[in-house]
């Protein structure tokens, strides 16, 4: 039917101008996604070199630790790491069932609105 018409170039105009708004648009959701995984990344392990940080000033300086009455020891870092990091994967974890209950709420709320709803016809 373009060709019929004549309308080549007018279509391809349209067609590159369009073609343009979703590459700009799909450049933008890119780099917006590749600068959330950028901090998300970056907290990670900004948490991971600032626990291997303290631990390495704890056992420099000859902290006292107080649960086993005795200096910090390599082990103990070590531990307290392991536990922040599967602390920090339970959490992410924990998004699916919180998402679960969400949904649960949302459909109980509007089960509870058609009970509690007084009908038009007596």
């Amino acid at each position: 039917m373009v060709a019929a018409f004549g309308q080549e170039e007018k279509e391809t105009r349209n067609y590159y101008k369009y073609l343009h708004r979703a590459r700009t648009a799909g450049i933008k959701t890119h780099c917006r996604g590749s600068m959330s995984m950028a901090m998300f990344f970056a907290s990670i392990f900004g948490t991971y070199a600032y626990s291997f940080y303290i631990g390495s000033v704890f056992i420099y300086r000859g902290v006292n630790n107080t649960t086993y009455n005795r200096i910090y020891s390599a082990g103990d870092i070590l531990a307290c790491f392991f536990g922040v990091i599967f602390g920090m994967m339970s959490l992410g974890l924990a998004g699916p069932n919180i998402k679960a209950v969400t949904e649960g709420r949302v459909a109980g709320k509007l089960a509870f609105d058609i009970i509690d709803r007084k009908p038009t016809i007596d």
